[in-house]
């Protein structure tokens, strides 16, 4: 009897097409034999080439990654412990952590239990709903320092929520909810000095060149009124009108009142779990326990045999992608710092920009620009280490103090302009939650907003506090 002929191979589509193309060239330009290139324009090829497919979105994140990860090791680009030192990062071991909690918040029904006592007080109305799940996203920031840490256990409750509020998968209305929770948790965070990476980074990075970080509260109130409070509203203005939608007729399980069942004693296991991991979280600065590692020890609560809280084959149902994805955005930074890349091309723009004490107005939007421009080409975590250094020249060049300048990092980073830049909003398209051209089109929404509008204002308030002039 004849064996079944193997299925066809599907073909490529058009954009896997140009994204090969493109992987080719730029191989060609790193494996040529002919001519001596500078290893930073080859450092430069490699990280063109990754952005350029991440925003485009012609390969999976993960496969841009993994890309990535070749060309630097087969063209030498960087030492192995550069090129992969996005796997002993902490933005990693926080993805898995946090997808281990949310598979078991998922398991035990905890998401469903939580959403159910959450959804009477956001059924009026969409706008309530909406206004309601950003505000909540952005109260945890103040009690969970890890921006990845928040979207993980976010996303499972927002499902449950949305599927109780009556808006189906697919549906607009959906999608805002959870670009409600995402950029909810993520923007304001950067205006709280320990609720984002990009933050903490730039801290330790000020402390090392400067001699001192900025305090919690000097920090507080230099860009929370404005990129933390204000956005906000912003946000949940934009979200109401771009989504708003109606959702399905409630069901009989779904128009009941507040949920009076009790929990089980595996969501109560949980609960205890997640309890304790927000406690270790928040208290921090005390115990000196990052809280990618405080995640890890709720993880392996979970994964422990006969914990409960996880189903028997938890690992195999685990998803990995995004931990490749994180992994692949932090190397690309680390690699263009390990070359120079990003120093040169920032010194290259000092000494071309109009630099003056005598136009601070200007000179706070260069500034700004220019660490936005960084952050484009070594994502938000990178601009810290690139522009740290260079503040004292800066400083010296624009007649202000130190603290200043280093703050119009904080400006910039806040200003997302492409999901890459920032690895939590990415992490939610991998898992499927939110398709990432709604992420895109919010991202450069909030960005163009930020910068036309909410740069002059943060000028006028910092002139208010007299850290200018």
């Amino acid at each position: 009897m004849l064996s079944p002929s193997p299925p066809a191979a599907p073909a490529m589509t058009p954009p896997q097409r140009l994204a090969l193309a493109a992987v080719l060239l730029t191989a060609m330009v790193l494996f040529q034999p002919f001519v001596v290139i500078d290893n930073q324009l080859r450092v430069a090829a490699a990280i063109l080439l990754s952005i350029g497919l991440w925003t485009t979105g012609w390969l999976p994140p993960w496969l841009t990654a993994i890309v990535f990860f070749t060309l630097c090791m087969a063209g030498k680009l960087a030492p192995a412990s550069t090129v992969f030192a996005g796997f002993a990062s902490s933005a990693v071991w926080l993805v898995f952590s946090g997808a281990v909690l949310g598979e078991a918040i998922r398991h035990t029904g905890l998401g469903d239990r939580l959403a159910r006592r959450l959804a009477p007080a956001l059924t009026r109305s969409y706008t309530r709903a909406v206004a309601g799940v950003t505000l909540f996203s952005a109260a945890l920031l103040f009690v969970m320092p890890s921006s990845m840490g928040r979207v993980m256990l976010l996303l499972p409750i927002l499902a449950s929520l949305a599927d109780r509020l009556g808006y189906l998968p697919g549906r607009k209305g959906r999608h805002g909810l959870f670009l409600g929770g995402l950029l909810g948790t993520y923007l304001p965070a950067t205006a709280v000095l320990p609720a984002n990476i990009p933050n903490n980074v730039l801290a330790g990075a000020m402390e090392s060149v400067l001699g001192a970080a900025p305090s919690y509260a000097t920090y507080f109130l230099l860009h929370f009124p404005i990129l933390g409070a204000l956005r906000l509203g912003i946000l949940i203005a934009l979200l109401a009108v771009l989504y708003r939608d109606t959702p399905r007729p409630a069901d009989p399980a779904t128009a009941e009142g507040p949920d009076q069942t009790p929990a089980t004693a595996l969501q109560k296991r949980l609960g205890l779990v997640l309890v304790l991991a927000v406690a270790l979280w928040s208290s921090d600065s005390w115990h000196h326990i990052p809280a990618a590692w405080t995640g890890m020890l709720a993880a392996l609560v979970c994964l422990y045999p006969g914990s409960g809280l996880l189903p028997a084959n938890a690992f195999g149902t685990l998803r990995f992608e995004a931990i490749f994805y994180v992994a692949g955005i932090v190397s690309l930074g680390a690699v263009a710092d390990h070359s120079g890349l990003g120093s040169s091309l920032a010194r290259m723009a000092i000494a071309a920009l109009p630099l003056s004490p005598e136009a601070p107005g200007l000179a706070f939007g260069l500034l700004t620009g220019l660490s936005t421009l960084v952050g484009l080409a070594v994502t938000l975590p990178g601009v810290p280490p690139v522009m740290t250094p260079l503040v004292p020249d800066l400083a010296a060049a624009v007649g202000w103090s130190p603290l200043a300048v280093a703050m119009t990092q904080v400006v910039a980073f806040s200003s997302v302009i492409l999901p890459y830049q920032a690895p939590p909003l990415v992490v939610a398209i991998q898992a499927g939650y939110v398709p990432g051209r709604d992420v895109t089109r919010l991202c450069l929404i909030t960005a163009a907003i930020t910068i036309i509008g909410l740069w002059p204002l943060t000028y006028w308030w910092w002139r208010v506090l007299g850290i200018i002039g």
